[in-house]
């Protein structure tokens, strides 16, 4: 099975982030079964914490999406994951800020945070960046996918070290970057 594609597959179909294989390695050593996470934008990452972790928070803009993760979990009778359906219109970010889509992240602390939700052509994730620095905890970790997008976060951060994880990741050609903050 090669770990690049996987003919017809989807990272929810196969349980896992779609984050680069590196992070997800890590990640299936340091996620403890006591932690509390939560995902801006959900899918295969949502089961795979939810599978390790005592709960999880997603929060989801896309309708379909959120039908599809939704019933996955019911599917696998999953109960400590909770889907937030939340709409925003991601190519016109205006008030964004101010969305119950960045806002939907429950008051800390939290063992980990994702940051891998929808973004059209202006950069939000460093809003949600922001935001997730104020609700994880000591010892907590935030993941950012697509972080070689963000170079600005590797320099600006409250994080005590971080650590990029450069490799290929399921269902997508070529390599990508996932970085981890550690708090």
């Amino acid at each position: 099975m090669s770990h690049n594609l996987i003919q017809g597959k989807t990272p929810l179909d196969l349980e896992i982030p779609w984050f680069s294989y590196a992070a997800i390695d890590f990640l299936k050593e340091f996620v403890q079964s006591d932690m509390t996470v939560f995902e801006y934008g959900s899918g295969g990452s949502t089961l795979f914490f939810a599978e390790r972790a005592k709960s999880v928070v997603s929060v989801e803009d896309n309708e379909r999406w959120f039908d599809m993760v939704s019933k996955r979990l019911q599917q696998k009778s999953i109960r400590n994951a909770l889907l937030k359906f939340q709409p925003f219109d991601f190519r016109n970010p205006k008030g964004f800020e101010q969305s119950a889509y960045l806002n939907a992240i429950p008051d800390g602390p939290l063992d980990i945070v994702v940051i891998d939700g929808s973004e059209e052509w202006t950069q939000v994730r460093p809003i949600c960046f922001e935001k997730a620095e104020a609700h994880v905890r000591e010892g907590g970790i935030i993941v950012l996918d697509d972080s070689w997008r963000y170079p600005g976060l590797r320099q600006n951060n409250r994080a005590r070290s971080h650590r990029i994880f450069q490799s290929v990741g399921p269902c997508r050609p070529g390599v990508t970057s996932t970085d981890v903050f550690f708090y």
